[in-house]
Parts: C-alpha cells; structure tokens; sequence
C-alpha cells in the first residue's frame, strides 16, 4: 500500500506537468503579438522570369516572412496551381499595365485570402502599382474550408473519445492480448461507420469520391485512436493525459477556425507533418482542389497508425504481460474514472479557452515605403535632331538641381521612341532637397521634354548597398515586349577609399533591371551582384558592354592582368536569353569554339597589350560586329574600333577615329567612349561620346558643365 501512494502522487505530478506544457503551447497562440499575421504562404508570382524572380525573392523578404514565394513565367500554370492548391495565392503581373491580379481559391480559408490580398496590396502599392483579386474556384466553394475542418475535428474526436469511452468503461490496458485486440479491431469497425456516418450527414458531407473520403477519414479515426490506445499502454493515465493535451494543441487550427498560416512559428512548418494537418490537407485535395490524394500526406497519416500499432505490442511484451498471467493489477474501474476525468476535463477547458480567446482578425500590413521612381521635365527644349543640338542641350541643361555633371551617358532606345541615358558619379546643386552627389542618375528624353528619373529617397536611381557600396552604370540593353520595355544596366560596384575624384575600388559587376511600360516611367524592379566582392582588376568585368541580338543577350567581360606596363583589358563574351538574365545558371561561356558553362574557360577575343578600356561598347551593324574604345586602356589616347564577323570574334583593331588626349595644364580628362547606334543613324558613320573630368576637383564644383560628357560623328570602319 505504501508503494503505492509514491506512484499516485507522481502520476498526479505528470498530469499537472502535462496540463501545465499544454497551457505553455495554447498561450503562445493566444497570447503572440503576431499570431493572426500570416507566416510562410505559398504564393506564386507569374512574370516575366527576370522580374518574377525579383518579385518572389522581395515577397520572401518581407517582415515577418508572411510568404514562401516562387515564380513562374507561365499564366496558366499559375491559375492551375491555385485551383488544385498547390499554392494558396498566385499574382499575374501584366507589365504593360500597372494593375496586377492575385487570383485566389475560393475555397481556401477566407481569412487566409484576405491577409495575402492585404499584404500583395502592400507590396504593389510601393511599386506605384494597384491589384485586382480573381477568385478561380468554381460551384461547391461555399465552406470548403469549414466543411473539411469539422469533418476532421469530428474524425479525431471519434478516434480519441472511443478510447477514452472503453478507459472509462472497462479500465485502463486491456487485461490480455486477445482483449487487446478486440479494443483494436473494434477501433477499425467504428473508424469505418464514423467516417461513413461523417459523409452520409448533409452538413458534414464532402464532395468527391465517396469510397476515397470514407477511407481517408476511417485512416484518420483510426490513427487518432491507435495513438491513444499506445501513449495509454505506454505511460497510463499520464499518456491519456498526454494522448488529449497533444491532440487539442495539434488540432487548435480546427477548433479556433484558422488556417495554420495565420498562426505563429513553428505551426506553418509542423502542421503538415503531423496527422491532423496532414489528413486536412488531403481531404482538402480530394474533396475540392481535385488533386486525388497526396502520397507524402497520406504517408504521415498512415505512419502515425503504424507505429502505434507496433507500440502497443512492444508495450505488451515490455511489461510481460503477454507471457505472464494475462492479467494487470486490478484498478477499481471507479477510481480510474476519476482520476481519467480529472486528467482529462482540465485540459478540454483550457482548450475551450482558447477556442474562446484566440483573436481572429487578421493584423493589417502597414504600408511599405514607396521604391516608385518619378519623373520631373527639366528642359523644354524638346529632341535634338543633330550631334550639334544634342552637345548644346547637354552643356546647357541647367534646369533642375538634380542634375549638374556626370559621367558616362550610356543610352537605350524604348520601344515607343523614348530615349534615356544613365551617367555614372552625379552632382547636384547645393539647394538639391537630396544628397548632393549620387553614383548613379537618369534623364529621359521624350518629343518635348527631358525629364530626370528620381527615386523617392532623392538619392541614386540604383541605390547604395548598406554598406555603402554603390553602383556605376557601365553599359544598356532593351529587350523590347508588347507593351513595355526591360531595360538592362550593367554596373561596377564602387567603394569610396578616399575623398578624392578617383579614389574609388571596384568591386565587381552588377546588373539593374528596370521595367518602362509604353509612355510609363522607368521602374527599378531588380539589383543583383554578380559573383563576390573583388578588388583585383584581374577578374572579369561582366557586363564592361552588352548587346542584345537575336534574342541572345551577350555580356562582355574585360580583364587587366595587373602586369607592369599592360594598360588595356581582354575581352571576354557570354550570352544569356534576356529574361534569365539573373539566373547565373543560365549564363553560357564562349571558349573559342563553343558555349559552355565554366567562366574560367571564357576565352579572350582582344588580347589586354594594347587591349580596350574597361568600360567599352559593342554593337551589330549589318553584317558586322564592332567594339569602340580608347586603345591601351582609358589611359591611352586615341578612340578606335575593332571589328568581327560574329559576336564571338575574332576582333581585330582599325586606325584611330578620334583623338581624346588629356590637357596636363588645364587637368582635363577625358575617357571611357561609348557608341551610340541609335542616335542619330547615318550609312557609313556612328554617334559616339566620351567623359570629360578634371584632376582638380575644385574646377568641376566651380563650373559642372565640365563634367559632362561629349558627343561626336566617326566614320565607321568598313
């Protein structure tokens, strides 16, 4: 007798231990500032892949991580994976336009939609963009959600109470191994009517295959029940205790009526691998999504059953009962009665508090900061028609304080006849309401005006990285679209190491996407670093100048080998179709004879002695293939052509076009040409321009207009 008051007290002690873990995991729902936010939806973005990859990755970065986004470029495919479930959200971004469309399953979880509306709202509103919601399921929608969740609550609850009716009638542990059984078979006959009852019922009835629902939710009864029957052979009262606190936290999404996403971590990744979640989400997709049963899910549920079949025959012969007399302890079926509702009752109520006392509204997104850029006119002067008119609006554009001197001026030609240029390190006046000096700026010049490009913050139109990085336009190209244009920008990354003009390193390559709708503005969608930061100037210099032809994009690289007296860069060539742009994997090599995957294979098409500058142009013309530059580097001083017969090389250099030497007296400077094919065409000749600078920055702070570049006609080599 003494021996047993010890084991009472600590069986007491377990329960209150059990009691206590399941109020511990029930307030962390109730009680969680962020647990009606939701957390990792799958949502799906359908765009073109070098923005769809840009907008998934910034959905993924959102606060609180309220999606798990990927992407995709196929609209169908998008529209299909919301209708079967796959995803609970997918957005179509239709870049002609600024109104995008998340379509969203009716039969999903209401509140659930309306948080992902809420927050794609949120991220499309920064972008200066609006969204339209599209529903996409059809007839029998109505309480999909509710209709699958008492369907399971009722399953688990059948599993769970037949248990705990035989514990309460006929005392814990079946005394024997055939009495064992019975429990066990008898399980399978009520799993069976259950379920059938369960879809027989209108209000409980699921659509789909009968057989397949009925199956699914007996599997579900029965493991409910199987895990119960184990955890009590096991540990007793105690795994009675522990069978229902498990249960009314695993199956809190159900009784609260919240989808497991609008629930904190670690909900949204545990839940579908336990069986209630699981055996939701598969009667989900036969019942509604029409998606037949899910293996791994039904795998779970069934794993579940397994193993606490295999456990109470592990538990029999643990105990010895199987080869003992066949017969436990005797305990007065009264006292366990007690003791079963004891345990038991407390924990329903804390349930029943939480079903109670969980919020259900879902938090509201706050509105992001807008990334939008805006356009203002500065000049009023319309399109130059000549090089001549083009150099006096250059040297004359005075008026905004956005835009003083810069370098650079690389342009792009849009698909509407638009033109816009973006210059390298950018001053601005002193009464500038922004940063005085910005790595990067553009302007756009339209039929009447020329219009700066600025962002919200003022500051560069590719902003700084947070280390302070920031980003020095190199080349364009347009891959033109019904509608809209994507513009690419290849860039250096630039880290300041002094005050001074140029005391500067470079650190790499990068590349700028921006998105101009037909008569739209420029919009900045996407900024990606290619390969680590690195100072040596021995690396590759991807994107040094871009073309775009026959639907290829090529990049090319230029490398010095930091070799004394070597002045000028190789040039190296990749290509890339445009929209997988930012996808490193799909970038191809040119090795001298084929396209292949490895970088360092990339062969040179114009050795670095007497090689180009780092920054150059390459272009297609006819039947030819031309690169403009300063031969032997920016140090040299005469602009010259190579030409090929391919985009691959061989190039070989032409006589100088032009002489761009420097003043030493004056401390002018002048470096990195640039053609311009789309400017002002004419048989047998090209636009090109180069930077001006000064040694001696005080002379650009007193007059700007030094620091800007310069534009002249050349003959073009034949």
């Amino acid at each position: 007798m003494a021996s047993r008051q010890p084991a009472r007290r600590w069986t007491v002690a377990a329960c209150l231990v059990v009691i206590v873990a399941q109020g511990v995991a029930l307030a962390t729902i109730t009680l969680r500032g962020d647990a009606r936010e939701p957390h990792r939806v799958p949502l799906l973005i359908a765009a073109p892949a070098v923005v769809a990859l840009s907008l998934s990755h910034d959905a993924d970065a959102m606060s609180g991580t309220p999606f798990d986004a990927t992407w995709t470029d196929d609209e169908d495919e998008a529209r299909s994976e919301v209708l079967d479930g796959t995803v609970v959200a997918a957005v179509l971004v239709d870049l002609r336009k600024t109104q995008d469309v998340v379509l969203v399953n009716a039969r999903t979880d209401g509140k659930l939609n309306d948080a992902v509306v809420d927050r794609v709202t949120a991220i499309s509103a920064s972008h200066d963009r609006t969204v339209t919601v599209q529903e996409v399921a059809g007839s029998g929608s109505a309480r999909a959600a509710s209709r699958v969740r008492w369907f399971v609550i009722l399953s688990g609850l059948l599993g769970f109470g037949f248990v705990l009716g035989i514990s309460l009638v006929r005392g814990p542990v079946a005394g024997a191994a055939r009495l064992g059984m019975l429990r066990v078979l008898g399980l399978g006959v009520v799993a069976v009517a259950g379920a059938f009852l369960l879809q027989l019922l209108p209000w409980t009835r699921l659509p789909g295959d009968d057989l397949t629902i009925i199956g699914l939710g007996a599997l579900y009864v029965f493991t409910m029940g199987a895990i119960t029957l184990a955890v009590e052979a096991l540990a007793g009262l105690v795994g009675l205790a522990a069978a229902a606190a498990t249960y009314l936290v695993l199956a809190t999404p159900l009784l609260t009526g919240t989808s497991h996403y609008l629930l904190p971590a670690p909900w949204p990744a545990v839940t579908p691998w336990m069986p209630t979640g699981a055996a939701q989400a598969t009667l989900a997709d036969v019942a509604y999504f029409g998606r037949g049963v899910d293996r791994p899910q039904l795998l779970v549920v069934t794993a579940g059953a397994l193993v606490a079949v295999v456990t109470l025959v592990l538990a029999r012969r643990l105990s010895g009962l199987s080869q003992g007399s066949g017969k436990v302890e005797a305990v007065p079926v009264r006292h366990w009665q007690l003791r079963v509702l004891g345990a038991v009752l407390p924990l329903a109520v804390l349930a029943g508090l939480v079903v109670a006392f969980v919020p259900t509204d879902v938090v509201a997104t706050p509105a992001l900061p807008s990334v939008a850029t805006q356009t203002t006119c500065v000049d009023r002067g319309g399109r130059p028609r000549t090089v001549t008119e083009l150099n006096d609006q250059i040297a004359h554009l005075q008026g905004t304080p956005a835009f003083q001197g810069a370098d650079v001026g690389a342009d792009a030609e849009l698909g509407d006849g638009r033109f816009l240029v973006v210059f390298g390190d950018t001053l601005r006046s002193e009464d500038f309401d922004g940063p005085l000096f910005a790595r990067n700026s553009m302007l756009l010049w339209d039929t009447d005006c020329v219009s700066v490009v600025l962002p919200p913050s003022q500051g560069a139109l590719i902003p700084d990285r947070r280390d302070g990085v920031g980003y020095w336009p190199m080349s364009t190209a347009v891959a033109h679209r019904p509608g809209y244009d994507l513009v690419l920008v290849s860039a250096q990354r630039v880290r300041a190491t002094g005050a001074g003009s140029f005391d500067f390193a470079n650190l790499g390559p990068s590349l700028a996407v921006f998105v101009v709708a037909q008569g739209g503005t420029p919009q900045l969608i996407s900024v990606r670093d290619i390969g680590p930061d690195d100072p040596k100037r021995s690396r590759p210099e991807w994107g040094a100048a871009m073309a775009v032809d026959d639907n290829w994009l090529y990049l090319y690289g230029t490398a010095n080998p930091d070799t004394e007296g070597v002045f000028g860069f190789s040039l190296q060539v990749a290509r890339v179709r445009p929209d997988h742009v930012l996808d490193a994997s799909a970038w191809r090599f040119w090795d001298g004879s084929t396209w292949q995957r490895d970088a360092r294979e990339s062969a040179q098409l114009v050795a670095a002695v007497e090689g180009v500058s780092q920054t150059l142009s390459v272009f297609h013309r006819g039947d030819r293939w031309y690169a403009l530059s300063k031969k032997d580097g920016d140090l040299g001083d005469q602009m010259a052509f190579w030409t090929a017969p391919r985009a691959t090389g061989p190039f070989t250099p032409t006589e100088p076009v032009a002489d761009l030497p420097a003043d030493q007296d004056t401390g002018a400077i002048t470096y990195m040409p640039l053609a311009h094919p789309q400017i002002f065409p004419q048989p047998g000749t090209m636009v090109t321009s180069y930077s001006n600078n000064n040694t001696d920055p005080q002379k650009i702070k007193e007059d700007p207009t030094l620091y800007r570049p310069t534009f002249l006609r050349v003959p073009l080599p034949r």
